[in-house]
């Protein structure tokens, strides 16, 4: 059974509304894309703070997006990998994890 009433009035458009919904999808979008640049980066250098933050980052960005879920996914799974792989290096490589 559809849920499509056609006796049912349209919705009114509101565009303030509709704008400030695609601001918050273009912020979560950058602070996606911001983790899974952190988390890269935290393979290279200092990873336990690098990948706090970057996970933090895509965990923020995961509940304010709709739209870029796949990427806000991404974003998370890639923070958790990196964070693994990132105390693996400095580990073998005796870097700081600091």
């Amino acid at each position: 059974m559809s849920t499509f009433d056609p006796s049912a009035p349209p919705a009114e458009y509101d565009p303030i509304a509709d704008s400030k919904r695609n601001t918050v999808e273009a912020v979560a979008g950058f602070f996606a894309a911001a983790s899974v640049f952190t988390s890269l980066v935290a393979l290279a250098y200092h990873p336990i703070p690098l990948i706090v933050a970057s996970a933090l980052l895509a965990l923020i960005a995961s509940g304010m997006s709709s739209r870029h879920k796949l990427l806000c996914a991404s974003a998370v799974v890639l923070s958790g990998i990196c964070f693994v792989g990132g105390l693996a290096i400095a580990i073998t490589s005796g870097h700081s994890l600091w």
